[in-house]
């Protein structure tokens, strides 16, 4: 029974769960960043480096990287413990209203990429990759969404090669 009178209405947010959990979801996005930030870390730390490497050598970027992660994860954490009871509430209400549809073809897009660079290459993956997010967030101009990932693949291409000396996968172009 409800401690209401009868006939009084009730919101969404007063509705949903008030668990520990509830209305902070983004502990388990900072949880995927701390264990992102330790994969790079110890990939940084297992790798062979020719010679000095540098500050911008190849594990320049990763140690940024995993530092940034671990800064977003402290702050995603000190906001949801910060998070007052009512607006927990109502992020936990909106979280009933997630695309998911939309978060698991992003991460099928990923999770693709991840698997096929180095048979694609980078300029193809890439370019796969952006048009599969940019449809999966609701842009359904899927030529566009291609084009626009080619664009920024070869930017990104050239950038690695020919500023910083690095060679992304070239995977089938190579073999041309």
């Amino acid at each position: 029974m409800s401690d209401r009178p009868a006939g009084e209405q009730t919101t969404d947010a007063e509705e949903t769960p008030r668990g520990w959990w509830a209305g902070r979801g983004e502990l388990v996005v900072a949880a995927l960043l701390i264990v992102l930030a330790l994969a790079l870390v110890y990939g940084n730390l297992t790798m062979n480096v020719v010679g000095e490497g540098g500050l911008l050598g190849p594990q320049g970027f990763g140690w940024l990287v995993a530092a940034i992660c671990v800064a977003v994860a402290a702050t995603l954490t000190v906001g949801a413990f910060r998070k007052p009871e009512d607006e927990r509430r109502v992020a936990a209400a909106e979280a009933k209203d997630t695309n998911w549809g939309a978060m698991l073809s992003a991460f099928a897009g990923l999770l693709a990429f991840t698997a096929l660079l180095e048979f694609l290459g980078w300029l193809i993956a890439a370019t796969l990759l952006f048009g599969m997010v940019a449809t999966a967030l609701g842009n359904r101009r899927v030529a566009w969404n291609l084009l626009v990932g080619f664009i920024l693949a070869g930017v990104i291409q050239i950038v690695f090669g020919g500023v910083l000396g690095l060679a992304l996968p070239a995977g089938l172009l190579d073999r041309w």
